[in-house]
């Protein structure tokens, strides 16, 4: 879970490296580096974020090749010794890293008895001295010390490498974790994300699984397969909409992206169902979903509580018998996979490396696989049947905020399309229908900002919460629990209402507020009976109210009234309200909102 940059041409590569850089900065920002090949290489660390390394590269040489890394610590603390880019034993290779090597003390083992020492507690150290073990044996031959040494590595990485040697070639491999190649007039560039080469190129190239890549000044010199078969690449064309470049006068990027839902919202509703596919003509896509006899729903954190919304609204409405697994715990269970079952996989960076081995377990039985995404060209894409893209633009803030609402809209769109497409037209036309009115609520929702704020202001102190939600609202109440735990650090749990008699209730106490969504009409009544209960044993309670509720104002310490919606639509509205009153109280408290200690943005190894 970390970022990559490099460049080899005729440009100055100091501040490409840097400002590629602070683009991947949400997928590590433990410690940072970078270094430079200027006749001799030069490598500047720093802990901490870009910033701190920013300064200390004012006075370093410039040059025209080098490469950059952003980290999330897997193996070792962070600090400067153990960040990247790592230099090999022997001083020829200088090597960045993205993943996890699992045979890690095998490696090790194997290259201390040839006299190799290891300076820090990585297993990427590990990795490229048992590559430079090997490019000594093979007389420097970079091709085929990598071929020799990574077929003895197990696990996933994205690789960089600068020989000594060298000063004008990038040696490019990965396996499990993303990369993108680019370039321009001026050279090639090769970074963990395409929205960090956004600014310099639209002609892109997507390595494969097993691909070793040898770049220069003038693009690809060379590509081989894992088997050692020459490769060519198609180029592809993107003009890429830099939607994260800055905060637009927010004090966050997370704050930033809450506000933006109502457009995003507005510009996929109006746009409708767009399946994307490499395999199926719209026509054969339509085939098969007329034919789904089950679904299964894939996703891993915020993207399981889409899903579980997502089983809810396409049950009740498409009338498909539907499964939401975490992928984390799908693929290892040996789960019975019907052959032509439909397999959705819902991943914001489509690089999350559980739900694409749970995915490749389900396309492996025969699934029909579909991805719900955000990112292009990415390894789902790659490796599903057909896939929605959300159109959220980069979303840099870790907690995810924008994703999630778009993931719900194209949810209950896909499921409109599903309900039509299967001869049950009238039981989604309420759906269809009220969607076209939701970005008005959002924006709604918004302009209680303030409100929100002062509530937070109130309960940022306490230590615990319960979130109590039923039917639509029960992942409401799961994503607003987890929201209050990523950025503000306090203990949250997500409890489906009826569930809280059943051992929760003991918690309760006036120390222990509870937040209590209300929104939903179907089971209003029972979630008054929820909170009744929890006030009269002294609990402290906030209710999410829909304007047509006259009752539970009363009953509860604060309340915070939103637009009423047709039930289905609550948990896209109430999303709103549960993200800002997570960020008001992270903000209250002091925490680094975009970036949440210990979290990554993109989850690309186990």
């Amino acid at each position: 879970m970390c970022g990559i940059v490099g460049y080899t041409g005729t440009r100055n590569v100091k501040d490409i490296l840097v400002e590629g850089l602070q683009k991947l900065e949400y997928r590590g920002y433990d410690s940072a580096g970078l270094a430079v090949h200027n006749g001799y290489l030069e490598i500047v660390k720093s802990k901490g974020n870009i910033d701190e390394l920013r300064k200390k590269v004012i006075d370093m040489h410039d040059g025209t090749i080098g490469i950059a890394h952003t980290r999330w610590a897997t193996h070792g603390e962070p600090s400067e010794r153990n960040s990247h880019p790592h230099v090999s034993f022997s001083g020829d290779l200088v090597m960045v890293h993205n993943g996890i090597i699992e045979n890690t003390d095998e490696l090790k083992s194997r290259i201390k008895i040839k006299g190799y020492k290891c300076v820090s507690d990585t297993d990427t150290e590990v990795l490229l001295n048992y590559i430079d073990y090997k490019y000594q044996n093979n007389g420097k031959r970079i091709l085929e010390a990598l071929q020799d040494s990574l077929a003895d590595v197990v696990g996933s990485y994205a690789i960089v490498i600068i020989e000594k040697a060298h000063h004008n070639r990038l040696v490019i491999c990965r396996q499990g974790s993303p990369l993108v190649i680019g370039y321009d007039e001026t050279g090639t560039y090769v970074a963990s994300d395409i929205y960090a080469l956004a600014d310099h190129t639209d002609r892109f190239v997507f390595p494969d699984d097993g691909d070793i890549v040898i770049a220069g000044n003038n693009g690809i010199g060379e590509a081989f397969t894992s088997t050692g078969e020459a490769k060519v690449f198609c180029e592809k064309r993107y003009v890429i909409e830099d939607r994260g470049a800055g905060k637009d006068g927010f004090d966050h990027y997370m704050l930033k992206e809450i506000f933006e839902q109502p457009k995003i919202v507005s510009e996929l509703v109006s746009g409708g169902i767009n399946f994307e596919s490499n395999i199926y003509s719209a026509k054969e896509i339509d085939k098969i979903l007329e034919k789904i006899e089950r679904i299964t729903i894939l996703g891993c954190g915020t993207s399981w509580h889409s899903g579980l919304i997502g089983r809810y609204i396409i049950e009740k409405y498409a009338r498909i018998p539907v499964n939401t697994e975490y992928a984390s715990e799908y693929r290892y269970r040996d789960p019975v996979i019907t052959p032509g079952e439909l397999v959705i996989s819902i991943s914001q960076s489509g690089e999350t490396a559980d739900t694409l081995a749970a995915n490749k377990l389900a396309r492996e039985a025969g699934a029909v696989t579909m991805g719900i995404l955000n990112v292009r060209n990415s390894t789902l894409e790659r490796n599903t049947d057909f896939q929605l893209y959300l159109k959220a633009g980069a979303e840099i803030g870790v907690a995810s905020t924008k994703a999630y609402t778009s993931q719900l809209v194209i949810i209950s769109l896909l499921t409109a399309y599903l309900g039509r497409l299967r001869g049950n037209g009238d039981n989604v036309s309420e759906l269809a229908f009220s969607l076209q009115f939701l970005s008005g609520f959002m924006t709604e929702a918004l302009k209680l900002s303030g409100v929100i704020k002062s509530i937070a202001h109130k309960y940022s102190v306490s230590d615990n919460f319960l979130f109590l939600g039923r039917g639509f609202n029960y992942p409401s109440a799961l994503e607003g629990a987890l929201k209050l735990k990523e950025i503000s650090y306090i203990h949250a749990e997500g409890y489906p209402g009826a569930e809280m008699k059943h051992g929760p209730i003991a918690l309760i106490d006036y120390h222990f507020p509870t937040l209590a969504i209300v929104t939903d009409r179907e089971n209003r009544s029972k979630m008054i009976s929820n909170i009744q209960e929890i006030k009269a044993r002294g609990g402290k309670v906030i209710a999410f109210l829909s304007s047509d509720d006259k009752k539970t104002t009363s009953l509860v310490d604060d309340s915070l009234v939103l637009p009423s919606v047709p039930d289905v639509l609550s948990p896209i509205l109430t999303a709103v309200p549960l993200q800002l009153f997570a960020y008001y109280i992270a903000v209250e408290r002091e925490c680094n909102v975009d970036q949440p200690r210990n979290l990554a943005k993109s989850v690309t190894v186990e």
